[in-house]
């Protein structure tokens, strides 16, 4: 991306932020041009109203959401929530920002004015540990329920024995015949033993994918 520029929007974003000026006037200190994206901070109280005329206000139009991320700024103690919007009345994207209390990570549910924003918003729960308020399936996407930590937040450390797992010898980008797997044998051996004869199928398998390989 290029070098952040405050309140100097490029001619073909001019009318975007002039709207923006004339409407949102108190967020006028936050607004800033970035190439073809126009980009404003919006309290975390004011976000709900502040897409919602977005979304409906005919002189906006902007009525997809893209995506949804959040940030993690480590040190400075806050998260921020990141909505890309696009509009076939404007140039570019929009894109907005809210910024959260690390100590406090709460925010209010878009989910009640785009319903794809469960996904993001399951998602930013589940990895850095962000809550929407009034989300009405809240709950982790990929961890398990009983996961205890969240794996995108900078201060999130790795198990000890992290480099001692299965996935640590394990190249996804060289053959399966090239990993260091000998070592894991052991700890990867099933709790249950396999039946001899479902054990020679799986052998089988194994052979028949590794001679239709291709080399």
């Amino acid at each position: 991306m290029g070098r952040r520029r405050p309140l100097t929007a490029p001619a073909r974003a001019g009318s975007l932020v002039r709207l923006l000026l004339d409407r949102f006037p108190e967020i006028v200190s936050d607004l800033w041009t970035d190439e073809d994206t126009v980009e404003v901070q919006v309290p975390r109280d004011r976000v709900v109203d502040t897409l919602r005329t977005l979304r409906d206000d005919g002189d906006f139009g902007f009525f997809l959401l893209a995506d949804a991320a959040a940030v993690d700024y480590g040190p400075r103690n806050w998260f921020e929530v990141v909505y890309h919007l696009y509009s076939d009345r404007h140039p570019g994207w929009l894109r907005i920002r809210v910024r959260v209390d690390r100590q406090d990570p709460r925010t209010p549910t878009v989910t009640d004015l785009w319903e794809g924003a469960m996904f993001h918003e399951r998602e930013m729960y589940d990895m850095m540990g962000i809550v929407f308020e009034g989300n009405r399936d809240l709950r982790r996407i990929y961890m398990s329920p009983d996961y205890k930590s969240f794996p995108q937040r900078k201060d999130f450390l790795l198990p000890d024995d992290a480099a001692d797992s299965a996935a640590a010898g394990v190249n996804p980008l060289e053959r399966p015949e090239t990993w260091q797997l000998d070592r894991f044998q052991q700890s990867a051996a099933p709790a249950v033993a396999i039946p001899a004869a479902e054990s020679q199928s799986v052998e089988a398998g194994k052979t028949m994918a590794s001679e239709t390989r291709p080399r």
